[in-house]
């Protein structure tokens, strides 16, 4: 039984480690394009800086280092640690700003459609 565990924790190295490598490739040769990663999408003001998403970003990749760590110290080959429960509502919190941002510009841009045919209407009946 420990060389299953083995066999299958060097699988995972080369699995995870195999998928790292094709990411970093197509990053440097171009074949993921990552610019307007952090700019807005389908608005009105469109192709500008988005605090969401750099906010996003940054608070998703920290927890993600954060916790990296945590089973860096803790290498245990019976289980992962916990994730903690701050770090959860830190994540969730992030999550939810982004998404009522997305909220916000869906209800702007509906808004702004209906005033559109509402001044339309109004230019017809004139």
């Amino acid at each position: 039984m420990p060389g299953l565990v083995t066999a299958v924790r060097w699988e995972m190295i080369i699995l995870l480690g195999g998928l790292m490598g094709v990411v970093v490739y197509k990053l440097l040769t171009g074949g993921m394009n990552l610019s307007g990663l952090l700019e807005v999408k389908g608005g009105v003001d469109d192709e500008t800086f988005s605090p969401a998403r750099s906010q996003m970003l940054m608070a998703t990749v920290l927890a993600a280092m954060y916790y990296l760590l945590q089973v860096i110290n803790n290498p245990s080959s019976t289980s992962i640690p916990d994730v903690p429960t701050p770090l959860v509502g830190v994540l969730a919190g992030s999550h939810a700003i982004y998404l009522g941002g997305k909220v916000q510009s869906l209800k702007d841009q509906l808004f702004s459609k209906q005033s559109q045919k509402d001044d339309g209407k109004k230019k017809e009946s004139v």
